[in-house]
Parts: structure tokens; sequence; C-alpha cells
């Protein structure tokens, strides 16, 4: 069976999804900025970028991006609300009186930083300071995130959102460090995964977070035992990676578990041919990577699934920090720091 990736479709399929995304994901559109951060990333994992994206494509996308920042305007009112929306669903949002759409929140502001930072922006045009203030209004006393103002939605999802966007506006002030960590330890089960809250299932995503928050924080030594953690993340090898225990593998968990065996030093562990076979068996023939064999490809599993890929096989593409969905070569141009892969 062929391991080796349609490199020039799948560069072609994010072409596609950059210019317009299929009917069928209409529903999503509130999170077009992810989809555009997914897209970019796809393209840097092959070193197709600059190939398929202009100059002038770039400077379009970066125009976007920056019309969903909201800005801070020095208020206690608008301090939880800056950073950057997770689209332009609501129109401009400086002409919408609607509170939910000039909201920004974490998940959109990490995406855009990514983004504006694979678009060969300087970031130099981003309200730091109102960043960084509005996730410390977020943290929560648990130590967890919440997403944006008014809700009740709180996981380390956001907790790896807040670090990362720390990490790369190199200013941790907005973040309760040691309460991060608390709760991210209480979210830590007995049989080694990680989990949405205390006390729940244990889950390959959320292991990711809880994993790639620590190496941002530089505290992965606050894992109770990582050999049962890492022992857990390589057990939900099935061909691909699983997500969950008795859960079909998934193209996605390439990543989310992948990444997190590159960070706990698991790397010569995995069976790399066997994850990367099942990646090619979920390749589409117009391109792009579905979630299982036989099924449409979207943004997200094609991304994540050509990143795990690399993961398996780094000969031949540019090196994806685990922690941060960049290239290491741009993490490290920047001065990035915890952005290198620990497992050599």
């Amino acid at each position: 069976m062929a391991t080796q990736l349609a490199v020039d479709s799948h560069a072609r399929y994010f072409r596609i999804c950059l210019n317009g995304l299929p009917r069928q994901m209409t529903s999503l559109d509130a999170a077009r900025m992810t989809f555009v951060q997914l897209c970019l990333v796809g393209l840097a994992a092959l070193g197709k970028l600059d190939e398929v994206c202009s100059a002038e494509d770039k400077r379009q996308m970066i125009e976007w991006i920056y019309a969903q920042q909201v800005l801070g305007d020095g208020t206690e009112l608008n301090a939880a609300y800056c950073g950057f929306r997770g689209g332009s669903l609501f129109g401009p949002h400086d002409l919408c009186d609607y509170v939910p759409a000039n909201s920004a929140n974490v998940a959109g502001t990490y995406s855009a930083l990514c983004a504006l930072l694979l678009l060969g922006d300087d970031l130099s045009r981003v309200d730091k300071p109102a960043i960084v203030e509005a996730l410390r209004c977020l943290q929560q006393d648990s130590g967890c995130f919440a997403p944006h103002p008014g809700t009740t939605e709180r996981d380390p999802r956001f907790i790896y959102c807040a670090c990362a966007i720390s990490a790369i506006l190199d200013d941790w002030s907005g973040v309760d460090k040691d309460a991060a960590v608390e709760y991210i330890v209480s979210c830590c089960n007995p049989d080694g995964g990680m989990t949405q809250a205390p006390f729940q299932e244990s889950h390959g995503g959320h292991l990711y977070c809880c994993v790639s928050s620590l190496a941002l924080m530089g505290r992965l030594d606050a894992i109770p035992d990582r050999q049962r953690t890492l022992k857990w993340a390589l057990q939900r090898q099935n061909g691909g990676y699983q997500g969950r225990v008795n859960k079909p593998a998934d193209s996605c968990y390439s990543f989310w578990v992948g990444a997190a065996v590159e960070l706990l030093g698991g790397h010569d562990l995995v069976d790399a041919a066997q994850v990367s076979a099942f990646l090619v068996q979920c390749e589409t023939r117009f391109g792009g990577i579905a979630k299982f064999p036989d099924e449409f490809p979207d943004p997200l599993h094609a991304a994540l699934g050509i990143v795990g890929f690399t993961f398996c096989n780094p000969d031949g593409f540019p090196r994806m920090s685990p922690t941060l969905l960049l290239p290491e070569s741009l993490a490290h141009r920047l001065g990035i720091k915890a952005a290198k892969t620990t497992s050599g």
C-alpha cells in the first residue's frame, strides 16, 4: 500500500477552501477564522504555502483578519471582549450593535495570530495589551478559561488557546500559570489520560490541549505519571489514532494524540507505517483528507491529518511545531519559546 501523500492534490484542495467552502459547511461560518488557519497550516506542512498563495492573496487575507479585531477602548466594559472574532458572519463589527457580534473569543484570537504569522505579518497592528487583559478577565477561579464573556463553557481547549496566545505574544501576564496547571492536573485520570473536566472520560483532544499547555508553560513535570500518560496515548494506535477507548481510528487524532506523543518523548515508539497508511486511506481523489476512509474531506481533518503524517514521515516535509501548529523554523525565527518538540 502506498504511504505517500498526494501533495499537489491536497494543495489544490486548500486553495479551493480558501476561496470558498462548500454549502454543507455554511453552519460553520462563524468559525471561518479557524478554517483559514487550518488551510494555511495544511499548506505550510506540505511546503506549498508560498506556491499556492500569492503576495496579493496574502495581503487580502491579512486585511480580512485585521478587520475582525476588536480593539481595546480603555474601559472595563470592553476589556473581556478584545482580540479577534471567529469570522465576519455579522458584517463589520464596528457597524453592529449586537454585542456577541463584537465579541472576540480566545479560539478566534489564537487562530488569527497563527494565520497572520503564516502569512508573513509582523503582528504590528495587533492590540497586544488588550488581548493580554482579555485573557486575564477570562481566566476562571478554577484556573480554566472561558472562550468569551457570558458563557459557562470552559475546558482545556481554552487553556491551550490562552497559552498559545501568550507564547506568540511573549507576554504571560494574562495567565495565572499555577492556577492553570492545577486545573490541568485535576483533569488527569488514573488511566493516564486527560479529560475535559475532572472525573470525565479520557479524551485524545483534551490530552493534547493539556500536554501542549503544560509544554508551553514549561511545566510538563506537573503530569502525575508521565510514562502512564505516554502509554495511554500510544495505546490509542489502532491503525491510525483513535480519540477514546473503543472508538475507531480518526485522521485528526494523528495530530491531537500524535503531537502529545511527540511532546512526551514517544516518537520512536509510534508505528509510523500504520499511522501513515491509515491517513493515505483517508485521502480523497479530489484532494483533502477525510475523518474516515471513503468519506468527504474537510479542512480540519485534512490539515491535522497532514501534520500528523509529517510527524511520522519527517523527511521531505517542513518540521511542524507540535505545540503551536506553526513550522518550527518560523517559530524559532520569531523567537517564540517552547515551539520545539522534545523528541528530537
